[in-house]
């Protein structure tokens, strides 16, 4: 077994051990120094001494080298050439990755049973000094058994396997099968991937590979020909119809196929009762649209579904989705100046469709406490701040997380507010003679986000002959300014709620505001942020993380649900607890990652009445069942410089996998330090016999 080394050139450092040589040579004994007080009466005697130097101290010497010569061979790093007879189990003893690809597309006709009989052959080739270790992979890698050579534990650990509702990455499943081989002191290194070979699982910009010298075999899981068909897309349009909300459904129909389907069957569902069946004809590698009669939506948490007649990849047949009545903004309107000055601010409101509003218009002095319940958002249109009970209501009503809007007209007397607003109001500004602009627009906020884009509305084009002069809070944020750089628009956050104050009118007294094209989508932008609305998802794709813990809001969201103690129940499964860590839910503070297609349902612990039902679907990008070459996929995780090796290829291991393996350079490091150690107590023990004593 002759030792050899990776780094031969660092043993020339050992020219370093004529260090300890000069050390010993060169060091002289302390000579004790007698003072005279004179030399006058000293004659001078020539004398020569000659002595040869010698090293006193063979041990101390040794200790130096050894831990000098030491060091020098780590770098250099040590290897011992082992050469096994071919014959001998050690030299074929392997360590197996076997990579099992359970996406969904893997459920295509009889795919997943060929899988499973690919990866009981390679159980069956795993020898007595071999160990093998199964992975499951879709869109996450997972190992399925510690790894073992016991063929029946490696059986079990495919027992039970069923293809999932993910898509396919190959990156997260080749980076867990390199940490395993590296961990690995066997001899040869193998990787066996039984996959369908999609091509969307792989971009090539990944940048994993695999550690030089692995084996990898391709098992392809394909078909010649491909026949689906999936529900591509959902529309769900609502409408208000004699005071009812009416769903109008519509579904696109794609064929992946070469050949014509015709008088497919389309079914849409409601709480698993059908409720109309349509009939269609989808052409090869098209799409088909079908639209279904509207239903009247009449109570929360209406589970849905669009499904077509069962082909052989059935995850994508189905689209799921739930809708829920009652998701309008309910705004309040408080009139300072009559019903004409909110005559702009009531049209616009009225004509929104996502979200709609309910505006209703008051008089500010008529105004009630009670008159704020239900509301999502109050806008104080150029009127005085309310007092009494009325402005303590108002001010609660923000701080749990509703939403107000001050408009500071010529009627506007926030002197009674307190500190609601964000800033303090003083006197009118006069522009009669050109009119200010808005000069500055922070268009990173919600409310003027959608003026960032091109050709989306000139904000700066309306003129503002007056406005209201105010000094914002150091609590406060400005969002616009004119031209002057006083604020125009001021945002304050008060407990839960946010207060919003625009520094002139919504009619066209103060300015021309009303009469440009972007009034409208300001309007709506300024209502939506005040009221916290977000636009609610009827359903979510899997692979998604859903917040089920967020703050609590008088609009109902689809991303958001009041679940400070709450149970969850995926499709199929029985309920389990939302706790901070996990769970097998894939539950972590409060997300909840959706695994499986089919509806969830969430609720807190004892409030069954307000249980929310959330709906999962697969991405349809793992409907295209294109393959890619499997050659093409094994040259991209070979590392760079090494030739791709398929079964069969040679089996002597690279010279740095050997050094890896063996570590040498580790314990030659640990027996320095021991030698270090040893020198210095040594040393220390020589220096205090040799001390003169005093």
């Amino acid at each position: 077994m002759p030792l050899s080394f990776l780094a031969p050139l660092f043993l020339g450092a050992l020219a370093a051990l004529a260090v300890p040589v000069l050390v010993h040579l060169i060091q002289r004994e302390r000579k004790e120094a007698v003072q005279f007080p004179s030399l006058m009466f000293l004659s001078q005697v020539p004398y020569k001494s000659t002595r040869r130097r010698k090293i006193r101290n063979w041990a101390l010497f040794l200790l130096r080298s050894a831990a000098l010569a030491l060091i020098v061979a780590a770098f250099a790093r040590p290897l011992v050439d082992r050469e096994l007879d071919a014959a001998s189990p050690l030299a074929t003893a392997r360590e197996l990755v076997i990579l099992v690809d359970r996406s969904y597309s893997m459920g295509y006709g009889d795919r997943w049973d060929r899988a499973l009989a690919a990866a009981n052959r390679a159980i069956d080739g795993v020898g007595g000094e071999d160990r093998a270790t199964v992975v499951m992979f879709d869109a996450a890698a997972t190992t399925m058994n510690q790894a073992t050579s016991d063929q029946v534990r490696l059986r079990a650990a495919l027992d039970g396997a069923q293809p999932g509702s993910a898509v396919t990455r190959y990156a997260p499943a080749v980076k867990l099968a390199q940490s395993l081989l590296d961990a690995s002191d066997k001899p040869r290194r193998e990787v066996v991937i039984i996959s369908d070979f999609q091509r969307a699982g792989w971009d090539g910009g990944e940048g994993v590979r695999l550690p030089a010298g692995t084996t990898v075999t391709p098992v392809a899981i394909t078909d010649e020909s491909i026949h689906n068909l999936a529900v591509a897309a959902v529309t769900l349009k609502r409408e208000d119809v004699a005071g009812r909300e009416r769903i109008s459904a519509t579904a696109r129909i794609a064929n992946a196929g070469t050949v014509p389907v015709k008088g497919l069957s389309v079914v849409l569902a409601l709480k698993d009762r059908t409720l109309e069946t349509l009939k269609t004809d989808v052409p090869p590698g098209d799409v088909a649209t079908v639209s279904f009669s509207p239903f009247t939506l009449s109570e929360p948490n209406l589970m849905g579904t669009i499904r077509l007649e069962a082909d052989a990849l059935p995850a994508d047949d189905a689209f799921n989705f739930v809708l829920a009545p009652g998701q309008a903004v309910n705004v309040l309107v408080a009139d300072g100046g009559g019903q004409r000055s909110s005559l702009y601010l009531e049209r616009s409101l009225a004509i929104n469709e996502r979200p709609r509003f309910r505006p209703e218009v008051k008089r500010a002095e008529t105004v009630r406490g009670s008159d704020l319940a239900d509301r999502d958002v109050v806008i104080w249109n150029d009127a005085t701040f309310p007092g009494g009970d009325t402005g303590r209501r108002l001010r609660a009503f923000i701080e749990q997380g509703g939403g107000l809007i001050a408009i500071l007209g010529p009627r506007s007397n926030w002197n009674a507010g307190g500190d609601v607003l964000p800033g303090e109001v003083s006197q009118v500004v006069d522009r009669e003679d050109q009119g200010a602009a808005l000069g500055f627009i922070d268009y990173g906020h919600p409310v003027f986000e959608i003026f960032r884009a091109p050709r989306s509305g000139d904000l700066a084009a309306a003129r503002f002959f007056r406005y209201r002069s105010l000094v914002a809070g150091t609590d406060a944020q400005v969002l616009a300014r004119f031209d002057d750089g006083s604020p125009a628009l001021v945002e304050k956050e008060l407990g839960q709620g946010r207060v919003l104050a625009l520094t002139s009118t919504l009619d066209n007294f103060w300015n021309d505001l009303p009469v440009q094209p972007v009034f409208l989508p300001l309007v709506h932008k300024l209502a939506e942020y005040a009221a916290g609305w977000v636009e609610p998802s009827p359903w979510f794709t899997v692979g998604q993380v859903v917040d089920v813990a967020g703050r609590s809001s008088s609009v109902a969201t689809a991303d958001t649900a009041k679940a400070d103690s709450a149970v969850a129940a995926a499709p199929g499964r029985e309920r389990v607890a939302i706790v901070p860590g996990g769970g097998r839910l894939a539950v972590e503070s409060g997300l909840l990652r959706l695994e499986d297609r089919g509806f969830y349902q969430v609720r807190e612990v004892g409030d069954i009445a307000n249980e929310r039902i959330i709906a999962a679907n697969v991405d349809l990008a793992e409907s295209d069942l294109t393959s890619m070459e499997a050659q093409d996929l094994v040259s991209a995780i070979q590392p760079r410089g090494d030739a791709a090796r398929l079964a069969g290829g040679a089996d002597r291991v690279a010279p740095e996998d050997r050094e890896r393996r063996q570590a040498l350079w580790w314990y030659l490091l640990i027996v320095a330090f021991i030698a270090l150690s040893a020198e210095t107590v040594l040393s220390n023990r020589l220096s205090r016999r040799r001390a003169p004593a005093r």
